[in-house]
């Protein structure tokens, strides 16, 4: 199956369609997340309306062993990232979600060294 994604505009290197796929993920966890956080500060119910894109995001950046330590840190980090979001300055979206990303290969690197 080919998926046709917009790719990524970081204008020092170009990046696989793999990490394309992840990055294009890990947009839509952060602005689901963010959309979601608003609307219960507003008062709405959510726990409806989640979905987790986690499970996609982990697998194909490679990590093996989804432990119960990994993903409190997975959300961990994206609570605290969803928390730099400003939904009007669409640059500074595209600098989080690459943050985000390159803090999961940081970990996935550390993970392997073990």
């Amino acid at each position: 199956m080919k998926i046709d994604l917009e790719t990524q505009d970081f204008p020092q290197f170009r990046l696989s369609t793999n990490e394309d796929l992840i990055l294009f993920l890990i947009r839509n966890e952060l602005l689901s997340a963010k959309l979601i956080n608003q609307l219960s500060i507003i008062g709405f119910d959510t726990s409806f309306f989640s979905f987790e894109l986690g499970i996609a995001i982990l697998s194909l950046m490679g990590f093996r062993d989804r432990t119960d330590t990994l993903w409190k840190w997975y959300h961990d980090m994206l609570d605290s990232y969803v928390l730099k979001i400003n939904l009007d300055n669409h640059n500074a979206v595209k600098a989080i979600i690459f943050d985000f990303y390159v803090e999961l290969r940081v970990k996935l690197y550390n993970e392997q060294k073990k």
